[in-house]
């Protein structure tokens, strides 16, 4: 992995938002936990994650509804079995420093 930084997007707690980090989408989700930084592409169908909801440590694909865990990754939803590729992240001040 590389540890790349990126300016950190306005997020609020409950959001998501699609970055381009080191050439790739990478769908960033603040909860009261923090930020999560995942692959932007849902696992289910290949669709864009942009505009995923935020429920309580989950993200849920708007597209089919699959949903995901934002600890582990693996699907919380019957519609797939594959996980949603996480990538370990840190808020310093308004940086986000993200491993891809």
């Amino acid at each position: 992995m590389t540890k790349v930084t990126v300016a950190l997007p306005p997020l609020e707690e409950g959001r998501s938002a699609i970055a381009e980090v080191a050439g790739q989408r990478v769908l960033l989700c603040r909860t009261a936990s923090g930020l999560h930084a995942m692959d932007a592409l849902c696992p289910h169908q290949n669709f864009s994650m942009e505009g995923a909801r935020v429920r309580h440590n989950s993200v849920m694909c708007p597209h089919h509804g699959a949903r995901f865990s934002l600890e582990d990754g693996r699907s919380l939803s019957q519609l797939t079995t594959k996980a949603l590729r996480l990538f370990p992240c840190a808020a310093r001040g308004d940086v986000l420093e993200i491993d891809i």
